[in-house]
């Protein structure tokens, strides 16, 4: 999610706008919607030092043609919509109020007034919940696959991103290719893995086993191990104790934690 200041500075460099040119283009409407709004507010924002309340955001929106999610920073379309319902509301709401005694214009007054306090408050709650958290780079290694079999090879690194900072210790990272560990692992998945083995029973391991990796379900009764997949759409791979005297097999590590990596 952008800013109010990185979409503002957009939209200027885009329609080719100096601050001086916007506060001419507000006149109009701080004139008609009772809006103050000088050069050092704009200047705030522009420099990202304050976020503009609503009435603000409201005025700029019009000025720059723009829906007011977007240029509060929301993925959304920038086109703004049509104007005239609207602008046809603010006025039935104006014409209504004069209408009232001063009791009565008060009460609207301050009843407007809280609507507003918790509006913005619900605004400012908002943004905090989704305030992108700092990315982390995480070196990842080996291609293993949750499927039939991946063949590595040299150990290739490559970055990926997280969000999260209550991640396990690990020895290193992998990714899962393929879609045999579902639900509980996915395609894409990186997985943190504590090297070594002891008292094999089910948990997920990544192995080597004849030039391929897998990340399975891991068994062990003594004269063979199996390799179980949660997805049910997959067999077993069974390999006897026979069978690893002479092909190489290897139990790289343990999966502690996973995380879906992010986009940087």
């Amino acid at each position: 999610m952008a800013t109010f200041s990185e979409r503002l500075n957009l939209i200027m460099k885009e329609k080719k706008l100096r601050q001086i040119d916007i506060l001419n283009l507000a006149k109009p409407y701080q004139e008609k919607y009772n809006i103050k709004f000088n050069k050092s507010h704009l200047s705030q924002y522009v420099n990202g030092k304050f976020n503009p309340d609503n009435e603000k955001i409201f005025l700029l929106s019009k000025v720059l043609n723009v829906s007011e999610a977007w240029l509060l920073g929301y993925n959304v379309p920038r086109t703004r919509e049509s104007d005239t319902v609207e602008d046809t509301l603010i006025e039935k709401i104006s014409t209504t109020v004069v209408k009232l005694n001063e009791e009565n214009q008060n009460k609207t007054y301050q009843y407007t007034k809280n609507l507003l306090h918790f509006q913005n408050r619900t605004v400012q709650e908002v943004s905090i919940k989704y305030k992108s958290k700092e990315l982390t780079e995480i070196l990842v290694t080996e291609k293993v696959a949750a499927g039939v079999g991946y063949s590595y090879g040299n150990n290739e690194v490559t970055s990926f991103y997280k969000d999260r900072d209550d991640l396990m210790q690990y020895d290193m990272a992998t990714r899962v290719f393929g879609d045999s560990m579902e639900p509980e692992l996915s395609d894409g998945d990186i997985i943190l893995l504590k090297q070594g083995y002891d008292n094999v029973n089910g948990d997920i391991y990544v192995i080597d086993y004849d030039g391929k990796s897998y990340v399975k379900k891991l068994y062990n009764d003594g004269n063979r191990f199996v390799l179980k997949s949660i997805n049910k759409k997959y067999s077993d791979i069974i390999i006897y104790s026979s069978d690893i005297q002479d092909t190489y097999f290897n139990i790289v590590g343990k999966v502690i934690d996973c995380f879906t990596p992010v986009e940087k």
